[in-house]
């Protein structure tokens, strides 16, 4: 059941855009607005910087609620704040990002773009949060006091799909140092090696030059250590299970 203030949240606030990456929240808040029966359709931006399954799955989302879907493709290391990973960098990308969102709505007439952050989402951990507020983007969840445990429990009434936690590649690399294709394709690489390899959850390999530190769940750290050749194999000269 759709609850009640999200449906009035979602009915108040049509027609309207929903900005879908590849993730979870993201997905439940489209599903809830097909089962508001509202007008909706699905944007995603494909900056370049999140893997292309992040993609391919948003795209299967909208297909499968039967919404209309557009991918949008922003070169954003073409940002000198992005490609250069100053502290402003989940700021410039959000913004950019959402106000290619916003473009694309108004020009096909919808009038209210929303986004997947919920209540239990820290503003002082995402940048990007501000950039929301500034644009006028809206977060449904959030004004009606969603939060993770709730909108997991409805993905799974809904029988939509909840995947790991993800981001984009750009957090593997230090802040201050410059991010490049090569360094998150072997972050991407090493990380799909290790979840091939049957290591679950949310797994982070952090890029610095050759060296890697691998991050996994709890529990889980012996195994990775075994896989550290494989890891090497991607380009690292080192690697370090943390």
């Amino acid at each position: 059941m759709l609850p009640d203030c999200l449906l009035t949240y979602l009915r108040t606030h049509a027609p309207l855009v929903v900005a879908l990456s590849g993730g979870t929240d993201s997905a439940v808040l489209l599903a809830a607005a097909v089962r508001a029966g509202v007008e909706v359709a699905a944007v995603t931006v494909d900056t370049g910087l999140v893997p292309p399954e992040e993609v391919a799955v948003a795209a299967r989302v909208a297909r499968t609620l039967r919404v209309r879907h557009e991918t949008l493709a922003v070169e954003m290391l073409a940002r000198e704040a992005v490609r250069e990973n100053t502290p402003e960098r989940c700021y410039v990308c959000k913004r950019v990002m959402m106000e290619r969102v916003i473009a694309w709505a108004e020009a096909h007439g919808y009038r209210y773009v929303v986004d997947g952050t919920h209540a239990g989402d820290d503003p002082a951990g995402r940048p990007g949060v501000r950039a929301l507020a500034e644009l006028g983007v809206l977060s449904p969840f959030a004004a009606c006091d969603i939060g993770r445990e709730e909108l997991l429990a409805l993905a799974d009434a809904w029988g939509v799909e909840v995947r790991p936690s993800s981001s984009c590649m750009a957090t593997r690399i230090p802040t201050g140092t410059v991010v490049t294709v090569e360094a998150m394709r072997r972050a991407h690489e090493a990380e799909e090696f290790l979840r091939r390899a049957g290591i679950p959850g949310r797994i982070r390999v952090r890029v610095a030059g050759r060296s890697a530190k691998v991050e996994v769940p709890a529990g889980y750290e012996e195994q990775a250590r075994t896989l550290v050749a494989g890891v090497r194999a991607v380009g690292f000269d080192e690697v370090e299970v943390v």
